[in-house]
């Protein structure tokens, strides 16, 4: 450690306990509250526990631009968050996240005619073997055959990872300008105040979910979210988002481990195509590129 930072090792290492943790989110989805609900109590104790952390270590700011883009990103946020937890909902965890993580690939090709970046050929490889990945994942030849593979839990993912890629796209000059921490807090505030109804119904209802509303909301999103930007000071930019991608391989194996989710050999292969996907795409970026992982899950 000098003057107070991590190494880049124990940063990594740091990095790499978060993609874990952060693998575990859908386990506290499956459950009777509404993904409303969920995200609701999600950012509005994440938003407070991050506000909190920040104000302890004078890392509190208010942000002196972007105000409006910053609500847009909250509504953008709150919106990703319910399809995606919705999508938990309505099929297995390696469907919803990999339908999920072609928004991030997405985003970095479309930046090029709406950010003006030049948009490397190894993007578009990036996609096709990502893409590739979702559809080895997905099976679409096994829909209507009773198993888990839903048509509208792929299709809410879809709409959950076009709504991931727009809020990258948008959020790109804010996270450029503000830098990480005072976005994160910013978007979060935002959707608390928009989903405040249904964060009262959902801690009014369901008291016996306390803990993992905290623990989601608190620990998951504030806490790991705070460790999140102070290793994004730390590494590369690149290196960030590739530790990253061990988020989705974890989430699944999570979901077996406790969801009683069990992958096929074939749909393993689809998982590590998608996230051979991602990581050829981060390798491409520049270092001043927005990382997709925070907002992903």
């Amino acid at each position: 450690m000098t003057d107070g930072r991590l190494s880049p090792f124990a940063a990594s290492l740091l990095l790499a306990g978060v993609a874990v943790a952060w693998g575990a989110i859908p386990l506290f989805v499956r459950n009777d509250v509404s993904s409303t609900g969920l995200v609701g109590v999600r950012v509005t104790f994440g938003a407070i526990a991050l506000i909190i952390v920040a104000a302890a270590v004078r890392k509190l700011r208010f942000p002196a631009m972007h105000r409006v883009r910053l609500v847009v990103c909250g509504l953008l946020l709150a919106a990703h968050w319910i399809a995606f937890f919705e999508s938990i909902k309505l099929t297995t965890v390696a469907i919803a996240l990999s339908v999920l993580y072609i928004g991030p690939i997405a985003a970095s090709i479309l930046s090029g005619p709406m950010l003006g970046q030049v948009v490397p050929r190894r993007l578009w490889f990036a996609l096709g073997v990502a893409a590739t990945g979702t559809i080895v994942v997905v099976q679409p030849w096994a829909i209507g055959e009773g198993g888990s593979t839903s048509l509208k839990g792929i299709a809410v993912a879809g709409i959950a990872a076009a709504l991931l890629a727009t809020l990258m796209i948008v959020g790109h000059p804010a996270a450029r300008d503000l830098r990480g921490l005072t976005m994160s807090i910013g978007e979060l505030t935002v959707a608390s105040v928009v989903l405040a109804p249904a964060t009262y119904g959902a801690l009014t209802n369901h008291t016996d979910e306390m803990v993992s509303f905290i623990i989601l909301g608190a620990v998951f999103t504030g806490l790991a979210g705070f460790l999140y930007w102070e290793v994004y000071r730390v590494i590369p930019v690149a290196a960030v988002s590739t530790i990253m991608y061990i988020e989705p391989a974890s989430a699944v194996v999570w979901a077996m481990l406790f969801l009683d989710e069990t992958p096929s050999p074939l749909t393993w292969v689809g998982i590590a195509l998608v996230i051979v996907g991602g990581a050829l795409a981060t390798t491409s970026k520049r270092e001043t590129d927005v990382v997709a992982a925070p907002v992903a899950l």
